[in-house]
């Protein structure tokens, strides 16, 4: 892997990021104070540089700003959902383990996915490829809650790809 020139490395917002945290674990706001933050986080920057991801170049706000709010409004449902289900107890619930076979070949985007269907409650994902998923589904009561988990999943992995995705990416969204 070839590295990055070190105009490259250094990132402005990254570097006025850590200068603030700096100041913030210190507890004064001097001009000392953010002096040596600047210098720590250029440094830190410099020996620590973070790998190239091409996703990140890709970064739309917008898709953002709707992957946060789909979230959002997932952890808020699901909870709901998935108490009202365990508080039914007369009523077992079925547990499944389903395989979700992805679009996107990027492990950026696999690794979002994974993590945004982990943090809705009501399921898991256990294990990751190469354009899959194993999620663990809390209700599977039916055929049609898998396919609504698969669904999902699948949902979830659009609004990363409009979040993140290259124009390739993207493009496997108007394929479907």
């Amino acid at each position: 892997m070839k590295r990055p020139k070190l105009r490259y490395r250094v990132s402005f917002l990254a570097t006025i990021g850590l200068a603030i945290v700096w100041m913030m674990l210190w507890g004064e706001l001097t001009l000392g104070a953010a002096i040596w933050g600047l210098l720590v986080a250029l440094l830190i920057q410099v020996l620590f540089p973070l790998p190239d991801v091409p996703e990140l170049e890709s970064f739309r706000p917008i898709g953002f700003g709707r992957l946060v709010v789909v979230t959002l409004w997932g952890l808020t449902v699901s909870s709901f959902q998935v108490a009202a289900k365990v508080l039914a107890f007369w009523r077992p619930t079925r547990n499944a383990i389903i395989e979700v076979r992805l679009r996107s070949d990027s492990a950026f985007i696999t690794a979002i996915t994974a993590e945004l269907v982990t943090l809705v409650p009501g399921s898991v994902a256990i294990d990751a490829g190469e354009r899959w998923l194993l999620v663990h589904v809390f209700d599977a009561s039916t055929p049609e809650a898998v396919e609504k988990a698969r669904a999902s999943a699948l949902a979830t992995e659009a609004t990363a790809l409009r979040a993140f995705g290259t124009a390739e990416d993207r493009a496997l969204l108007e394929e479907d």
